[in-house]
């Protein structure tokens, strides 16, 4: 049966982003939602398996029936079984297609595989941390942390309470379901590991540092990507190097909200802080995201549910607006919910528009699937609000349309504004995304995709973005840090990461780590490291550390790194 495929978060996903080395991820991301009526069409039923196949690969998922999916649709947890079908190209925007991918699904009696065999499928080798491993001097004794920051999503919730003894979390008090997965999670590495062959080997660090110098001090086309997942002072350090070896440094808005910057690039940025909405909005407008799956506290404590100086009696005096292909978690607890076609987002934005323009004889019957009247409805609550706020997701960026998307909501908004009040703001997912485009910004010109290969910032999403260079396998040396391109990128640059001389640093094993040649553990910023992020309203905040422990951090090993490619230079002349 012919279906479009899009994935998108679930709550089950996210508790499992810091445990990837366990059962647990690879069953909740190798699910498949299917409306009952097209189950029934394919011949499955819940738990049964179907083989999903596109223009870039197939593999195999578990069904899980899903009333909300709308019929025609086949929706996949984000995960590397979703990547797996996933095609490379990113239409000049530095962002694939993760909505709307015409797939191929039929009954299947094959066996699901783990996410451990489908990196070992593209040339990986799985890892497991040796048993009884615990990182190195660990703070002792018990302590409670108050309004600690949560380095997860881009909400940094900085209210959270921690009950620490010697060096273990053992309790979030708070935090939501993500937050306290990532605090608690096990899945630290506590040593440098290299691979020889089919073979894992530890190093020590000294002789990490000294191999990935080597690596990239001799590549032709190095890359360094993610950096949304540390602290700004280690990307400064690892804008350094890149100027160093003529490096491409490139960070994980390029693959989710790259497509808005460029959209605000084009026609500006109508924000605000969250604490504005809090205070003021009275409507709150959802765009394609689900913050209840990815930024569970968003609603509680910055917009729909929290009380504000304006609006004391929180939810009551809102009116939530959530515009998705599915009735997803957060569409459930709107006051109305608009079912949008794939790919009909700018159709819908620019009927909205014309509505407000007060040009509504030229509204069709149905617009990207919703009715005339439905938009006439929602035209007067726009334009009947005090103070209101869209907030936008990846369904927008990741879809047909991508940064035109963007652009025609921005549009829309600026439209609205010349009757009341209104802000556009991205919900942005790592929690020091918007630092990489703030500090990109800063020191390079550019907020992503800088390249200085040519001695000069260069600057080319479609062209200098991370899922370009290694689909056109132009990179033979890359840097994984904050971010796990193993389990979110798509099959043929995966493929070609287990290739070439892949680096990862990062405190926690991830899927990466299978495709690497060599992985050095750092502390984790936010447990054992501190240093400053930006929230994704844009607003910096210091994310302190909960314990000391004998872990070097990122800006211990790239400043270390950074010495050594000076010196191999030196040796070179």
């Amino acid at each position: 049966m012919k279906l479009l495929m899009s994935s998108g978060r679930t709550p089950e996903q996210g508790a499992q982003l810091y445990y990837k080395d366990s059962e647990s991820y690879s069953r909740e991301t190798s699910y498949c939602f299917l409306n009952p009526m097209d189950a029934m069409e394919i011949g499955v039923e819940n738990g049964e398996h179907v083989l999903i196949e596109s223009s870039a690969g197939k593999t195999v998922f578990s069904v899980r029936e899903s009333p909300e999916t709308p019929e025609g649709v086949a929706y996949l947890p984000c995960g590397p079984y979703a990547n797996f079908i996933l095609h490379e190209f990113t239409h000049s925007t530095g962002a694939p297609d993760f909505k709307g991918v015409p797939v191929e699904v039929t009954q299947t009696e094959l066996p699901l595989l783990s996410a451990w065999d489908l990196m070992e499928e593209l040339g990986g080798r799985r890892y497991k941390i040796p048993a009884g491993t615990t990182i190195p001097d660990l703070e002792q004794g018990e302590k409670v942390l108050k309004n600690h920051a949560c380095p997860l999503c881009g909400c940094l919730c900085d209210d959270i309470e921690l009950h620490i003894a010697d060096g273990i979390v053992t309790d979030v008090v708070n935090g939501c379901l993500l937050c306290a997965g990532k605090f608690r999670s096990r899945g630290r590495m506590a040593v440098p590991v290299r691979r020889e062959g089919d073979e894992w080997k530890e190093t020590s660090f000294d002789e990490a540092i000294r191999t990935a110098a080597e690596m990239f001090a001799n590549a032709k086309r190095p890359l360094f990507y993610g950096w949304s997942g540390t602290s700004t002072e280690a990307m400064h350090i690892g804008l350094e190097i890149a100027e160093e070896i003529g490096a491409v440094m490139d960070n994980c808005s390029s693959e989710c909200h790259g497509p808005t910057i460029m959209a605000v690039q084009e026609v500006g940025h109508p924000g605000c802080t969250l604490g504005q909405v809090k205070n003021r909005a009275d409507v709150l407008v959802y765009w394609g995201c689900n913050p209840i799956a990815a930024h569970p506290r968003h609603l509680s404590r910055y917009s729909t549910f929290s009380t504000g100086a304006f609006r004391p009696e929180g939810r009551a005096d809102r009116t939530v607006i959530v515009v998705d292909i599915r009735e997803s978690e957060t569409a459930k607890l709107a006051d109305i919910f608009i079912q949008v076609k794939p790919g009909g987002d700018y159709a819908l934005f620019n009927a909205l528009r014309a509505i407000v323009r007060g040009e509504r004889d030229v509204i069709p019957d149905a617009v990207a699937g919703v009715e005339r009247s439905v938009l006439f409805k929602v035209a007067d609550i726009l334009l009947n609000a005090k103070f209101g706020a869209f907030f936008t997701g990846i369904g927008l960026t990741q879809s047909r349309g991508k940064y035109k998307n963007v652009r025609a909501g921005i549009e829309l908004v600026d439209e609205l504004n010349r009757h009341t009040k209104y802000t556009l703001t991205p919900l942005r997912g790592h929690w020091n995304v918007d630092g990489t485009n703030q500090m990109f910004s800063l020191a390079a010109g550019y907020p992503y995709a800088v390249d200085y290969s040519r001695g000069i910032v260069h600057y080319n999403p479609g062209e200098t973005s991370g899922v370009d260079i290694l689909a056109k396998h132009e990179a033979d040396a890359v840097m994984i840090i904050g971010t796990d391109l193993g389990a979110h990128f798509p099959r043929e640059t995966v493929a070609h990461l287990a290739k070439i001389n892949t680096v990862v640093i990062d405190p926690f094993i991830s899927l990466s780590t299978a495709i690497a040649k060599l992985h050095i553990p750092v502390a984790s910023v936010g447990l054992d490291a501190e240093g400053t992020a930006y929230r994704l309203d844009g607003v910096p905040i210091h994310v302190r550390k909960a314990f000391t422990s004998g872990m070097p951090s990122d800006e211990v090993i790239l400043t270390r790194l950074l010495e050594e490619i000076k010196k191999i230079k030196e040796e070179q002349k």
